[in-house]
C-alpha cells in the first residue's frame, strides 16, 4: 500500500472515514431488511391466520348466542319476547358480518376455503330449520315444537357447525404457531446477520484505524520527536528520506532543508561570533580610555566654565554700577539744568514781577483818584437824596392838602421817600466802603513800593544763583558723559564675557555630551561583548 503515500492526508482521512460510512450503511442497510422481512412476517401473522381463528371464535360465539337466544324464546310468552327476537336478529346480522369477513381469506388457504364452504352450507341447514321448524311454531305458541326442534336438528347442525369452526380454528392457530416459528426463525437470522455485520464494521473500523494511525499518526509522531530534538538543539538528527508525496513527505523534506540551512547559518554565525567578540574586547578597551579622557575634560570645562561665570558676575557688577553712576549723573545733570532754567526763569519773573509792581503801583494811584472821584459823585447823590426826601415831604403835605384826590399821588410820594431814604442809607454804605477803599490803596502803595525794593534784590541774587547753576551743570554734564562711557565700556566687557561663558558653556554641553556618549558607547562596548558571549553560549549549545 506504498501508493497511498502519495495521497495527501486530506484524501486519506477521506477514504477512512468513506469506509467507514460505507461499513455503517452496509450494516443499516442489513439490519433495515431484516425489520422489513420481520414486519411481512408479521402482518401475515395477524392479519391472515390470527384474524381468521378469531373471526371463527366469534362465529362459534355469535352462533352459540344465537341458539341461546332461540331456547329463551322457546321458553318465553310471546309478549315477552319482542326484546328476545331483536337479539336475534343482531346475532344473525352479525354471522353474516363475520361470514363475509370469512369470505376475504378463502383464496389464501385451500384446505381453510373447503372447510369454509362446509362452515357455510351447515349455516344454511342452521338456518332452515330455525325458519322452518322453530319460528312458526313460536310463532304459533307452540314452545314444545319448537323446543323440540332447537335440541333436536338445530342442535345437531349447531354441533356439527362448532366442531369444524373449531377445527378450522385449531387448523389457523396452528398455521399461525408455524409462521410466528418463522418469524421468530426470521429474527434469529437478522440478529445474527447483524450481529456479523456489526463484527466485520468493527474490524473494518479497527483496520482502518491502525491504517490510519500507520500512514498518518506514526509519521507525524516521528517528525515530532524530530522536531523536538531540533528544539533542544540537536542538529545532528536523522531525518529519513521522504517517500511519499503527502504532507508527512513534504514536512520531511522541509525539516531536511531546514536542518541542513540551520546548520549551514550555525556555523556562519559562530565565525561571526568570534570575530564579534574579538572585535567586542577591542572596542571596549578603547571606549573605556576614551571615557577617561573625556570625564577629565568635562571636569576641566566645568572648572573654567566657574571662573568664567565668576568673571562675567564680576563685569555684570561693574556695569551695573557704572550704570547707576551715569543715571545718577544723567538725573543730577537734568536736575541742575532744570534748577538753573528756573533761576533764568524765577529772574525773568522777577524783572516780570518788577514790571508788574511798578504797573500796579501806577493802577493803585489812578485807583486812587478815581475813589476820589467816586466820593465827590457819592457826595452828589447824597445831596440829591436829601432833595428827593424834601421834596417827598412837601408831595406829601399838598397830597394831605387836596383830600381824597391827593391819596394816590400821597402814595406815590412815600414810595419817592422810602427811594430816598434808601439811596441815602446806600450813600453812606458806599462812602465807608470809599474809605476803607483808601486805606487799602494807601496800605497797596505802600507794599507795593517794598516789593519793588525786594523784587530788584531778588533779581540780583538770582542771577548770580544761575551762573553757580551753569558752571554746576557743566561739571555734572561731563561726570555723567565720563560715567556713559565706563557704562558703556563695561557693558562691551560684559558682551564679551558673555560670549565666552556662552562658548565656555556650549563646550561644557559637547563635553557632557561626549561623556555621557563615551558612558553610553563603552556601556554599548559592554553590552555587545556581553552579546557576544552569550552568542557564543547560544552557538555552543547547537550540535553539528
Amino acid at each position: 500500500m506504498n501508493f497511498l503515500s502519495n495521497y495527501s492526508t486530506r484524501a486519506k482521512l477521506l477514504l477512512g472515514f468513506g469506509l467507514m460510512i460505507v461499513l455503517l450503511l452496509a450494516v443499516s442497510a442489513t439490519a433495515y431488511r431484516n425489520a422489513e422481512q420481520l414486519k411481512q412476517s408479521q402482518e401475515v401473522l395477524f392479519q391472515e391466520d390470527l384474524s381468521v381463528a378469531f373471526n371463527l371464535m366469534a362465529l362459534r360465539n355469535a352462533i352459540n348466542r344465537e341458539r341461546v337466544v332461540l331456547l329463551s324464546l322457546a321458553l318465553t310468552e310471546q309478549s315477552g319476547q319482542t326484546s328476545l327476537l331483536q337479539q336475534l336478529e343482531r346475532e344473525r346480522t352479525q354471522v353474516l358480518e363475520i361470514l363475509k369477513k370469512l369470505e376475504k381469506h378463502r383464496d389464501t388457504d385451500a384446505a381453510f376455503a373447503s372447510k369454509l364452504d362446509r362452515i357455510q352450507a351447515l349455516r344454511q341447514e342452521f338456518v332452515t330449520v330455525r325458519d322452518r321448524d322453530v319460528m312458526p311454531a313460536l310463532n304459533n305458541g307452540k314452545r314444545n315444537e319448537a323446543s323440540a326442534a332447537i335440541i333436536g336438528p338445530l342442535q345437531t347442525r349447531f354441533q356439527a357447525l362448532r366442531e369444524i369452526a373449531d377445527e378450522a380454528g385449531e387448523q389457523q392457530f396452528a398455521e399461525a404457531e408455524k409462521r410466528m416459528l418463522a418469524s421468530e426463525a426470521v429474527v434469529s437470522d437478522a440478529q445474527k446477520a447483524l450481529i456479523l455485520a456489526n463484527l466485520i464494521a468493527i474490524a473494518l473500523g479497527l483496520g482502518l484505524v491502525f491504517w490510519l494511525d500507520r500512514i498518518i499518526a506514526r509519521p507525524l509522531k516521528e517528525v515530532t520527536g524530530m522536531a523536538q530534538q531540533i528544539a533542544t538543539g540537536n542538529l545532528n538528527v536523522s531525518i529519513p528520506a521522504a517517500n511519499g508525496n503527502d504532507e508527512v513527505g513534504q514536512l520531511l523534506r522541509a525539516l531536511d532543508a531546514m536542518v541542513a540551512s540551520w546548520r549551514q547559518m550555525i556555523r556562519e554565525t559562530n565565525a561571526g561570533i568570534a570575530t564579534l567578540s574579538a572585535a567586542a574586547s577591542e572596542i571596549l578597551a578603547g571606549t573605556t580610555q576614551v571615557a577617561s579622557g573625556v570625564s577629565e575634560t568635562a571636569a576641566a570645562v566645568s572648572e573654567t566654565t566657574a571662573t568664567v561665570e565668576e568673571v562675567k558676575q564680576t563685569a555684570l557688577l561693574a556695569s551695573q554700577k557704572a550704570r547707576t553712576v551715569s543715571d545718577m549723573a544723567q538725573r543730577a545733570a537734568h536736575t541742575v539744568e532744570t534748577g538753573r532754567k528756573s533761576i533764568e526763569g524765577g529772574v525773568e519773573g522777577m524783572e516780570t514781577v518788577q514790571e508788574q509792581m511798578e504797573s500796579i503801583a501806577e493802577t493803585i494811584v489812578k485807583l486812587s483818584d478815581r475813589s476820589q472821584a467816586i466820593a465827590e459823585i457819592v457826595a452828589t447823590v447824597g445831596g440829591l437824596a436829601d432833595q428827593s426826601n424834601l421834596l417827598a415831604v412837601n408831595a406829601a403835605i399838598e397830597a394831605a392838602k387836596a383830600g381824597e384826590q391827593g391819596k394816590g399821588f400821597a402814595v406815590v410820594a412815600q414810595e419817592i421817600r422810602d427811594l430816598a431814604e434808601q439811596s441815602r442809607q446806600a450813600t453812606r454804605q458806599v462812602r465807608q466802603i470809599l474809605g476803607e477803599i483808601q486805606k487799602a490803596i494807601s496800605a497797596a502803595v505802600m507794599t507795593t513800593e517794598q516789593g519793588a525794593r525786594a523784587v530788584a534784590s531778588g533779581v540780583e541774587q538770582a542771577a548770580e544763583a544761575g551762573n553757580a547753576f551753569k558752571s554746576l551743570s557743566e561739571g555734572i554734564a561731563d561726570a555723567a558723559q565720563a560715567a556713559a562711557q565706563i557704562a558703556a565700556t563695561s557693558q562691551q566687557q560684559l558682551a564679551g564675557m558673555d560670549q565666552v561663558a556662552m562658548a565656555m558653556e556650549n563646550i561644557k554641553q559637547v563635553s557632557v555630551e561626549n561623556a555621557a556618549g563615551s558612558r553610553q558607547s563603552e556601556a554599548s562596548a559592554q553590552n555587545l561583548h556581553e552579546l557576544g558571549q552569550k552568542l557564543k553560549e547560544v552557538s555552543e549549545r547547537f550540535k553539528l
